[in-house]
């Protein structure tokens, strides 16, 4: 059984590089924005001829935010390969790190069930990571490196384990701040449960023990809780309203966000979700009788907490849209293996439904290929535009189809928008300055834009650059900045959005400053260069 489980593990494996390195392009929605930032990152730690042309536009933060793991790291590989590479490697390093945390931990709390480590694969490829959630994606990676470094702490304490687990605590926090408070509260409960478990109904060493291993998870925790405190105060407080979303239990029964970019997904997705809460609560209903205390209830524990926060916290804090319902069913359904794992009594049970799991995951990945392949296809077309753009050049990307169209109009991607960003990929190969760079606006990650030349301040209006469709008012961009958009590159346009009156301002701008120096052979991608100056 165990050389079974391990030849699958490896066709597991296999099939999820296979995800990334198949199609030439592996396109995601903010994908493209965090290598074209670590792309300029990369360039002004080189102190190269193009830091005078980049540091008009952007200036560079030091203070040590959450959200900066992705655009430091994809940096650093741009020393060594290309920018596409350098995704293709950081996505494959992302992989290894989900896959090879999430097998350790689920073997470690294992109770027999060897087949049921089959179920991870499900998780690699959420809807966040097709969306470009980089530091998200990876933040859960390592979360499962976080709580398997503290099991190993518990069990025995050394130093060695300590200074392990204080680096994946570290990456956890500068990746993300929802990941690192999972982290935090999971080690928590996991004290909680190994001082009930070990205490024998001896109140007393129970006691003794929690206030002893919580004061030194708090050591470990206490730099990144004042980091966290600060960064929060920065952003003007957490601003929660706490409200019920009892509709999300649905969306939850469905693993609504593990389908990735096709709408074709959702049947296999469904299934997988059906049997992961079937097998939850047969296990619940197994230990009716006899539950007692297990050391790895903190699971259970973390599990209730992920609900609480999956079913009331609203869509926005922090100032800002954070999508808890996508971010926070995953950490849900997570858990739900996790307690199965060490859980579970009825083998037979359980490595039937891993196996019915891992077949869900080989059927979405055929899906998800084929899709991507279809994706990188339109790339190709799209990025066509950038051998015609001049250097040391400003652009504006006017995206109609987020989702992309084929030459037939076909929509590609209909369960994602991958090609959000996907114009910042012409900015890997020559200094250029892409408008729709959002990072630079959020003010937590390495580059922010200037302020007097923001396009998000001062371009961006009414459904905004990033809109469907897009609008924006250049002459006046250029006059409030001096600022001069050299090119406009349209992505899948046609003459049914002039139906809107924004963007048809916008499109006669165009029309009478502008003119069209390349068409794509499908009719998708059309680039517009500046009139010259008579």
């Amino acid at each position: 059984m165990q050389k079974t489980t391990n030849y699958l593990l490896f066709i597991g494996f296999a099939m999820c590089l296979l995800q990334v390195w198949w199609p030439e392009y592996y396109i995601t929605g903010d994908g493209p924005c965090h290598v074209y930032n670590a792309q300029i990152l990369h360039d002004l730690w080189s102190y190269n001829k193009d830091t005078d042309f980049y540091l008009h536009f952007y200036k560079l933060l030091y203070q040590p935010n959450p959200n900066w793991l992705s655009t430091i790291i994809l940096a650093l590989l741009l020393f060594v390969v290309n920018g596409i590479i350098a995704e293709k490697i950081f996505l494959t390093l992302y992989v290894m790190l989900f896959v090879s945390g999430f097998y350790l931990l689920l073997r470690r709390i294992n109770n027999g069930n060897s087949n049921w480590v089959l179920v991870l694969f499900i998780f690699v490829f959420p809807h966040v990571l097709a969306k470009g959630f980089y530091n998200f994606s990876f933040s859960i990676a390592f979360f499962f490196w976080v709580v398997w470094s503290w099991l190993r702490f518990l069990e025995k304490k050394s130093v060695t384990n300590g200074i392990i687990f204080f680096l994946f605590i570290a990456l956890v926090f500068f990746t993300h701040l929802l990941s690192f408070g999972f982290a935090a509260f999971t080690c928590a409960a996991l004290v909680l449960s190994y001082g009930i478990a070990g205490s024998q109904g001896d109140k007393k060493f129970a006691a003794g023990y929690c206030v002893k291993h919580l004061g030194i998870l708090a050591l470990f925790l206490a730099p990144f809780i004042i980091l966290m405190g600060w960064f929060t105060e920065k952003e003007g407080g957490l601003q929660i309203t706490l409200h019920h979303h009892f509709y999300r239990l649905v969306e939850l029964v469905q693993l609504k966000y593990l389908m990735n970019v096709s709408q074709r997904e959702n049947m296999f997705v469904l299934c997988a979700g059906i049997t992961l809460l079937s097998v939850f609560f047969i296990t619940l209903l197994k230990m009716k009788g006899r539950w007692g205390v297990s050391k790895y209830d903190g699971f259970l524990i973390s599990l209730l907490f992920a609900v609480f926060i999956y079913l009331f916290f609203p869509e926005s804090f922090l100032g800002r849209l954070i999508l808890i319902n996508m971010r926070a069913e995953l950490f849900v359904a997570i858990l739900l293996s996790c307690c199965i794992t060490y859980r579970s009594q009825n083998v037979r049970i359980i490595n039937v439904c891993a196996i019915v799991i891992y077949s869900c995951f080989i059927c979405l990945t055929v899906i998800r290929v084929q899709c991507m392949l279809r994706v990188s296809a339109g790339a190709v077309d799209y990025l066509s535009a950038e051998k015609y753009i001049n250097p040391y050049s400003v652009v504006l990307p006017l995206d109609f189809s987020p989702s992309g169209n084929d030459e037939h109009g076909n929509i590609i991607a209909d369960g994602n928008f991958v090609y959000s960003h996907a114009s910042e990929y012409m900015g890997l190969k020559k200094p250029l300055i892409i408008l729709d760079n959002y990072e630079a606006n959020m003010g937590y990650f390495p580059l922010r834009w200037n302020a007097g030349i923001n396009p998000y301040d001062h371009l961006s209006k009414e459904e905004g650059i990033e809109g469907i469709p897009p609008y924006a008012t250049i002459w006046k961009y250029k006059q409030e900045t001096g600022v001069t958009i050299d090119y406009i590159v349209m992505w899948c346009y046609n003459k049914s959005f002039l139906q809107n009156e924004h963007f048809r301002a916008l499109y006669t701008e165009i029309n009478e400053q502008y003119h069209i120096i390349y068409s794509s052979s499908t009719g998708r991608t059309i680039l517009y260069a500046l009139n010259k100056q008579p």
